[in-house]
């Protein structure tokens, strides 16, 4: 069977499946009191379940199960699967007791390290990498720290970055739709077939966490997401040698925040594990980007960088035309944002070196220290009422601006 159409059977059957069950794991949340409460590093101001994570867990093994033995009538590596399901029901068991009764970030540490030990003791690890220029380069006993560190990063990555309404999940659907064109590319069924289905299965979570009846991933679904992407992705890169910066590019931004957030961390001497409102999406929220277009933003820049890395990949050129367009975008969404910020006295230097995080001394500039980013959005959505107010007196109008549809509130999914 053709790989386009493997692949658009599992995105479509996941997306159905996953689109039915977010629902009746909402209220799941709710009956058992798995959920996020309003805080200082949380722009939402009601509960929120946070188990979204699991709808997902359980649509993209059961779409897998459904698929085999249904529709394609075809063996899928189960042994290979069952290795994932283990590790991944694990990660959600270690993620559903944080989200429920709170675990301390070493203790999760420990939990990850156990997780990832196992994984890697049943042969799935990463013995040998593709680097530009190098070619294949067998890592040896590397192997082994190698995969612990791969896994580890993409794990907390994809946790740190979970901060604001479609942003984790935005990232996993961009990523696993990367994995599609590399899986059909190296004429990959397993990793095609594997990486429609998680794309499916999260777009579908992605429009129930944007929606007024709000789900989140939680601890448990972020950290899932991260060991499937991690396994999908070096699974094609040991079985079809995927070069590393084709299989990195998705996760540049989660990268980043994480290795940004480690340098904050280390500077300001404080623990590492030691939680904060200062990531890379909380920078742009306290220089005044909204929260929809903070997600808009950092996905533009994900899906540009993407694309630039398969123009190389897929020796297609011109793809890196709609890149460059998506960066453009990205950076008129920051300029538009400066003009403003320059009213307050902000140079563009200052502006991005605050935001890709080389320097913390804006905040006193901005006035915003000692200030929560729940606190720097209630102040946007003040200012955003008063200039409506103002816009409607010069209009010659007495309405008043909806609240509830420019409050520029967003939530931490």
């Amino acid at each position: 069977m053709d790989l386009g159409i493997v692949g658009a059977l599992g995105f479509v059957a996941a997306f159905l499946m996953s689109w039915l069950v977010q629902p009746h794991f909402r209220n799941l949340g709710f009956l058992t009191d798995v959920v996020d409460l309003p805080g200082y590093r949380r722009p939402h101001r009601e509960p929120v379940p946070r188990t979204g994570g699991m709808a997902i867990f359980i649509s993209f093994f059961s779409t897998l199960f459904f698929l085999q033995h249904i529709i394609l009538q075809t063996a899928l590596p189960w042994s290979w699967l069952g290795v994932l399901s283990a590790a991944g029901l694990a990660i959600l068991a270690l993620g559903v007791g944080d989200d429920r009764f709170g675990i301390h970030a070493e203790k999760k540490l420990y939990g990850q390290l156990i997780v990832i030990t196992g994984m890697m003791l049943f042969g799935m690890r990463l013995d040998t990498v593709v680097l530009p220029g190098l070619g294949e380069v067998a890592l040896g006993g590397w192997a082994w720290p190698f995969t612990l560190f791969w896994y580890l990063g993409f794990i907390n990555s994809m946790n740190l970055i979970d901060g604001l309404d479609g942003l984790a999940s935005g990232i996993s659907v961009l990523a696993s739709a990367a994995l599609i064109v590399v899986g059909i590319a190296v004429v990959d069924f397993d990793s095609t077939l594997f990486a429609a289905t998680l794309c499916g299965a999260t777009l579908a979570f992605f429009y129930w966490n944007v929606s007024s009846r709000k789900i989140f991933l939680g601890d448990s679904g972020s950290m899932w997401m991260g060991l499937v992407l991690g396994s999908l992705m070096l699974n094609l890169s040991r079985q079809q040698g995927v070069s590393l910066p084709v299989l990195l590019a998705p996760m540049i931004v989660p990268i980043w925040d994480t290795g940004t957030t480690i340098v904050r961390r280390s500077r300001r001497r404080t623990s590492i594990f030691q939680a904060d409102d200062h990531h890379l999406h909380h920078r742009l929220l306290r220089l005044g980007f909204t929260p929809g277009n903070t997600v808009v933003c950092l996905l533009l820049i994900t899906a540009g960088t993407i694309l630039f890395s398969l123009s190389d990949f897929l020796d297609s050129a011109w793809l890196g035309l709609p890149a460059m367009g998506m960066w453009m975008v990205a950076a008129q969404l920051g300029a538009l944002r400066h003009l403003q910020n320059r009213q307050r006295g902000l140079d563009l230097f200052t502006e991005v070196f605050y935001a890709i995080g080389f320097d913390d001394r804006l905040e006193k500039i901005i006035g915003t220290v000692g200030r929560n980013v729940a606190d720097v959005i209630d102040l946007q959505a003040e200012r955003r009422r008063v200039a409506n107010k103002n816009r409607f007196s010069r209009d010659g109008t007495t309405g008043e601006a909806d609240p509830e549809s420019d409050d520029g509130s967003g939530t931490t999914g």
